[in-house]
Protein backbone atom coordinates (compact mmCIF):
# COMPACT_ATOMS: atom_id res chain seq x y z
CA UNK A 1 0.00 0.00 0.00
CA UNK A 2 1.29 3.31 -0.96
CA UNK A 3 -0.65 6.83 -0.07
CA UNK A 4 -0.72 9.27 -2.41
CA UNK A 5 0.22 12.70 -2.36
CA UNK A 6 3.95 12.08 -0.55
CA UNK A 7 6.96 12.46 -2.76
CA UNK A 8 7.78 9.29 -4.13
CA UNK A 9 10.69 7.50 -3.80
CA UNK A 10 12.58 8.75 -7.04
CA UNK A 11 11.49 12.63 -6.03
CA UNK A 12 13.12 12.15 -1.89
CA UNK A 13 16.76 13.23 -1.73
CA UNK A 14 19.39 13.13 -2.63
CA UNK A 15 17.38 13.95 -6.32
CA UNK A 16 19.16 16.24 -7.82
CA UNK A 17 22.40 15.82 -5.90
CA UNK A 18 24.25 14.05 -8.54
CA UNK A 19 27.64 14.80 -6.76
CA UNK A 20 25.91 12.27 -4.05
CA UNK A 21 26.51 8.56 -4.20
CA UNK A 22 23.15 6.09 -3.63
CA UNK A 23 23.41 2.32 -2.40
CA UNK A 24 21.65 -0.68 -1.39
CA UNK A 25 23.72 -2.75 0.08
CA UNK A 26 22.26 -6.22 2.43
CA UNK A 27 23.17 -6.58 5.56
CA UNK A 28 24.30 -9.67 7.50
CA UNK A 29 20.94 -9.48 8.94
CA UNK A 30 19.67 -10.28 5.71
CA UNK A 31 18.35 -6.33 5.45
CA UNK A 32 18.81 -3.96 2.83
CA UNK A 33 19.27 -0.09 4.38
CA UNK A 34 20.09 3.11 1.57
CA UNK A 35 23.15 4.41 2.29
CA UNK A 36 24.28 7.87 1.27
CA UNK A 37 27.81 9.05 0.49
CA UNK A 38 29.87 11.70 -0.41
CA UNK A 39 34.06 11.72 -1.00
CA UNK A 40 36.69 9.45 -1.76
CA UNK A 41 36.28 6.20 -1.27
CA UNK A 42 39.39 5.93 0.56
CA UNK A 43 38.92 9.29 2.64
CA UNK A 44 38.93 8.96 6.48
CA UNK A 45 35.13 7.76 7.29
CA UNK A 46 32.42 9.12 8.75
CA UNK A 47 29.34 7.65 9.43
CA UNK A 48 25.88 9.75 9.99
CA UNK A 49 22.96 8.06 11.98
CA UNK A 50 19.99 10.02 12.23
CA UNK A 51 17.47 10.31 14.76
CA UNK A 52 14.07 8.87 15.00
CA UNK A 53 11.56 9.71 12.15
CA UNK A 54 14.82 11.27 10.45
CA UNK A 55 15.97 10.07 6.78
CA UNK A 56 19.84 10.74 5.37
CA UNK A 57 17.96 13.73 4.63
CA UNK A 58 18.77 15.49 7.89
CA UNK A 59 22.45 15.81 6.68
CA UNK A 60 21.74 17.33 3.31
CA UNK A 61 24.03 20.29 4.21
CA UNK A 62 26.60 18.23 5.67
CA UNK A 63 27.61 15.66 3.68
CA UNK A 64 29.32 18.05 1.30
CA UNK A 65 31.46 19.97 3.29
CA UNK A 66 32.62 17.30 5.66
CA UNK A 67 33.55 15.29 2.05
CA UNK A 68 35.03 18.57 0.83
CA UNK A 69 37.13 18.90 4.27
CA UNK A 70 39.32 14.93 3.00
CA UNK A 71 36.47 12.77 4.47
CA UNK A 72 34.35 9.85 3.38
CA UNK A 73 30.60 11.30 4.35
CA UNK A 74 28.32 8.15 4.78
CA UNK A 75 24.97 8.72 6.14
CA UNK A 76 22.22 5.82 6.43
CA UNK A 77 18.34 5.52 7.00
CA UNK A 78 18.33 3.11 9.62
CA UNK A 79 15.72 -0.29 9.75
CA UNK A 80 12.98 1.15 9.97
CA UNK A 81 13.46 5.02 8.50
CA UNK A 82 13.55 6.32 4.97
CA UNK A 83 13.91 3.72 2.18
CA UNK A 84 15.46 1.14 3.96
CA UNK A 85 13.75 -2.57 4.91
CA UNK A 86 11.91 -2.42 7.91
CA UNK A 87 10.74 -5.18 9.91
CA UNK A 88 7.71 -5.57 11.27
CA UNK A 89 8.90 -7.45 14.80
CA UNK A 90 8.80 -4.89 17.73
CA UNK A 91 11.67 -6.92 19.07
CA UNK A 92 13.95 -5.23 15.72
CA UNK A 93 13.62 -1.74 17.39
CA UNK A 94 15.02 -2.56 20.95
CA UNK A 95 18.50 -0.96 21.91
CA UNK A 96 19.96 -3.95 21.93
CA UNK A 97 19.03 -4.40 18.43
CA UNK A 98 19.48 -1.11 16.93
CA UNK A 99 22.94 -0.92 18.11
CA UNK A 100 23.66 -4.41 16.58
CA UNK A 101 21.86 -3.00 13.30
CA UNK A 102 24.32 -0.11 13.42
CA UNK A 103 27.43 -2.18 14.30
CA UNK A 104 26.02 -4.46 11.14
CA UNK A 105 26.02 -1.82 9.01
CA UNK A 106 29.78 -0.83 9.99
CA UNK A 107 30.81 -4.22 9.10
CA UNK A 108 29.23 -4.08 5.83
CA UNK A 109 30.73 -1.17 5.04
CA UNK A 110 33.93 -2.20 5.90
CA UNK A 111 34.18 0.20 8.53
CA UNK A 112 36.98 -0.74 10.66
CA UNK A 113 38.02 2.55 11.79
CA UNK A 114 35.56 5.32 11.77
CA UNK A 115 34.06 8.73 13.54
CA UNK A 116 30.35 8.63 14.25
CA UNK A 117 28.06 11.37 14.53
CA UNK A 118 24.60 10.82 15.63
CA UNK A 119 21.18 12.83 15.80
CA UNK A 120 19.33 12.43 18.37
CA UNK A 121 18.58 8.50 19.24
CA UNK A 122 21.19 8.41 16.05
CA UNK A 123 23.31 10.24 19.05
CA UNK A 124 22.26 7.74 21.49
CA UNK A 125 23.02 4.75 19.34
CA UNK A 126 26.38 6.63 18.28
CA UNK A 127 27.76 6.18 21.96
CA UNK A 128 26.80 2.99 22.69
CA UNK A 129 28.04 1.56 19.92
CA UNK A 130 31.22 3.63 20.19
CA UNK A 131 31.39 1.73 24.00
CA UNK A 132 30.80 -1.51 22.51
CA UNK A 133 33.46 -1.17 20.04
CA UNK A 134 36.39 1.55 21.21
CA UNK A 135 38.79 0.07 18.96
CA UNK A 136 36.78 1.26 15.83
CA UNK A 137 35.58 4.16 16.35
CA UNK A 138 37.99 6.82 16.81
CA UNK A 139 35.88 9.73 17.79
CA UNK A 140 31.72 10.74 18.27
CA UNK A 141 29.67 13.92 17.22
CA UNK A 142 26.29 13.47 19.94
CA UNK A 143 24.37 16.36 18.60
CA UNK A 144 20.59 16.82 20.39
CA UNK A 145 21.08 13.68 22.08
CA UNK A 146 18.01 11.69 23.73
CA UNK A 147 17.42 8.27 25.19
CA UNK A 148 19.57 8.69 28.22
CA UNK A 149 17.23 10.71 30.55
CA UNK A 150 13.98 10.29 29.07
CA UNK A 151 11.90 12.27 26.71
CA UNK A 152 8.76 15.17 27.60
CA UNK A 153 5.89 13.96 26.58
CA UNK A 154 6.76 10.33 26.04
CA UNK A 155 4.06 8.66 28.02
CA UNK A 156 1.76 10.50 26.30
CA UNK A 157 3.01 9.40 22.65
CA UNK A 158 3.21 5.53 24.63
CA UNK A 159 -0.36 5.50 25.66
CA UNK A 160 -1.84 7.08 22.22
CA UNK A 161 -0.32 4.34 20.19
CA UNK A 162 -1.62 1.20 21.83
CA UNK A 163 -0.22 -1.98 19.33
CA UNK A 164 -4.63 -2.04 18.59
CA UNK A 165 -3.54 1.58 16.44
CA UNK A 166 -0.69 0.01 14.25
CA UNK A 167 -3.24 -0.36 11.33
CA UNK A 168 -4.49 3.18 11.43
CA UNK A 169 -1.64 5.06 12.12
CA UNK A 170 -0.60 5.50 8.27
CA UNK A 171 -3.36 7.45 8.14
CA UNK A 172 -3.10 9.24 11.14
CA UNK A 173 0.02 10.71 10.18
CA UNK A 174 -0.92 13.47 8.02
CA UNK A 175 0.52 16.36 6.74
CA UNK A 176 -0.87 18.84 9.41
CA UNK A 177 0.56 16.44 12.10
CA UNK A 178 3.60 16.53 10.89
CA UNK A 179 3.84 20.29 10.58
CA UNK A 180 2.96 20.39 14.38
CA UNK A 181 5.54 17.78 15.28
CA UNK A 182 8.62 19.93 13.14
CA UNK A 183 7.09 23.17 15.09
CA UNK A 184 7.48 21.56 18.24
CA UNK A 185 11.38 20.56 17.16
CA UNK A 186 12.29 23.60 15.41
CA UNK A 187 14.17 26.53 17.23
CA UNK A 188 14.55 29.97 16.40
CA UNK A 189 17.29 30.07 13.41
CA UNK A 190 15.19 29.53 10.65
CA UNK A 191 11.64 28.11 9.91
CA UNK A 192 11.49 24.80 8.52
CA UNK A 193 10.42 24.58 4.37
CA UNK A 194 7.65 23.19 2.58
CA UNK A 195 10.55 20.92 1.31
CA UNK A 196 11.10 19.55 4.58
CA UNK A 197 7.42 18.57 5.42
CA UNK A 198 7.37 17.32 1.78
CA UNK A 199 10.69 15.13 2.81
CA UNK A 200 9.62 14.11 6.73
CA UNK A 201 6.47 13.35 5.51
CA UNK A 202 7.39 11.07 3.10
CA UNK A 203 8.28 8.05 4.08
CA UNK A 204 4.60 7.74 5.78
CA UNK A 205 3.49 6.52 2.70
CA UNK A 206 4.87 2.67 3.64
CA UNK A 207 2.96 1.33 6.23
CA UNK A 208 6.00 -0.18 7.77
CA UNK A 209 7.39 2.97 8.46
CA UNK A 210 4.63 4.07 11.18
CA UNK A 211 4.90 0.68 12.78
CA UNK A 212 8.90 1.14 12.81
CA UNK A 213 8.02 4.56 14.54
CA UNK A 214 5.17 3.27 16.98
CA UNK A 215 7.46 0.32 17.84
CA UNK A 216 10.32 2.80 18.46
CA UNK A 217 8.38 4.87 20.76
CA UNK A 218 7.82 0.97 22.95
CA UNK A 219 10.65 -0.59 22.76
CA UNK A 220 13.46 1.47 22.65
CA UNK A 221 15.49 2.33 25.66
CA UNK A 222 15.11 6.25 26.37
CA UNK A 223 16.51 6.10 29.45
CA UNK A 224 19.64 4.25 29.42
CA UNK A 225 22.61 5.32 31.15
CA UNK A 226 24.84 6.89 29.60
CA UNK A 227 27.50 4.59 28.23
CA UNK A 228 31.46 5.52 29.49
CA UNK A 229 33.39 6.75 25.94
CA UNK A 230 37.10 6.13 25.71
CA UNK A 231 37.55 7.84 22.98
CA UNK A 232 37.11 12.15 22.27
CA UNK A 233 33.79 13.06 22.10
CA UNK A 234 31.90 16.32 21.00
CA UNK A 235 28.73 17.18 22.51
CA UNK A 236 26.44 19.77 20.31
CA UNK A 237 23.37 21.10 21.90
CA UNK A 238 20.59 23.74 20.49
CA UNK A 239 20.03 26.56 23.26
CA UNK A 240 16.30 26.23 22.86
CA UNK A 241 15.83 22.10 22.44
CA UNK A 242 12.70 20.78 24.16
CA UNK A 243 13.99 17.73 23.76
CA UNK A 244 18.14 17.27 24.95
CA UNK A 245 17.16 19.28 28.14
CA UNK A 246 19.84 21.34 28.35
CA UNK A 247 20.55 20.96 32.34
CA UNK A 248 20.69 17.24 31.92
CA UNK A 249 23.30 17.35 29.10
CA UNK A 250 25.62 19.76 30.88
CA UNK A 251 25.34 17.80 34.29
CA UNK A 252 26.24 15.15 31.90
CA UNK A 253 29.49 16.41 30.71
CA UNK A 254 30.58 17.73 33.70
CA UNK A 255 31.08 13.96 34.91
CA UNK A 256 33.28 13.53 32.00
CA UNK A 257 36.05 15.44 31.53
CA UNK A 258 36.79 14.43 28.30
CA UNK A 259 33.60 15.24 26.35
CA UNK A 260 33.30 18.78 24.59
CA UNK A 261 30.40 20.20 24.70
CA UNK A 262 28.91 23.66 22.48
CA UNK A 263 25.76 25.22 22.80
CA UNK A 264 24.33 26.40 19.81
CA UNK A 265 22.11 29.76 20.58
CA UNK A 266 18.65 29.66 19.17
CA UNK A 267 18.91 26.51 17.97
CA UNK A 268 16.28 23.67 18.60
CA UNK A 269 16.01 19.85 18.30
CA UNK A 270 17.29 19.58 14.39
CA UNK A 271 20.85 21.69 14.86
CA UNK A 272 21.98 19.75 11.80
CA UNK A 273 19.52 21.43 9.42
CA UNK A 274 19.15 24.96 11.47
CA UNK A 275 22.94 25.76 11.86
CA UNK A 276 24.44 23.66 9.41
CA UNK A 277 27.85 25.92 8.72
CA UNK A 278 28.34 26.32 12.72
CA UNK A 279 28.22 22.37 13.13
CA UNK A 280 30.15 21.42 9.78
CA UNK A 281 32.76 23.93 10.79
CA UNK A 282 33.20 22.14 14.36
CA UNK A 283 32.90 18.58 13.19
CA UNK A 284 35.74 19.13 11.04
CA UNK A 285 38.03 21.19 13.66
CA UNK A 286 37.03 17.92 16.01
CA UNK A 287 38.26 15.40 13.69
CA UNK A 288 41.29 17.15 13.33
CA UNK A 289 42.02 18.07 16.81
CA UNK A 290 42.26 21.09 16.49
CA UNK A 291 39.37 21.71 18.94
CA UNK A 292 40.45 22.12 22.54
CA UNK A 293 38.58 20.62 25.02
CA UNK A 294 36.22 22.37 27.24
CA UNK A 295 32.27 23.74 28.65
CA UNK A 296 31.45 26.14 25.64
CA UNK A 297 28.34 28.04 26.60
CA UNK A 298 26.66 30.23 24.27
CA UNK A 299 25.41 33.40 26.31
CA UNK A 300 21.74 33.26 27.38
Amino acid sequence: MVFRGRLSPEEMFPAGHPELRVHFPRLASGLRVRVVEAGNVDSPSVLFLPGWGCSTYVFRETLGPIAAAGYRAIAVDLQGHGLSDKPESAASYTLASMRGHVIDILDTLGLHQVRLAGLSMGAALAAHVAAELPERVLKVVLVSTVGFDGVPGLNLFQSTTPASAIPILPRIATRSVLRIMLNGVYGKLRPFTARDVDEYWAPTQFPGFTRAMRHLLHEFSWSAAFPMLTMPCLVITGASDKLARRGMVEARVRLCPSIELMVVPGAGHVVFDEAPDLVNSAMVEFFQGRRGQGLYLDPE
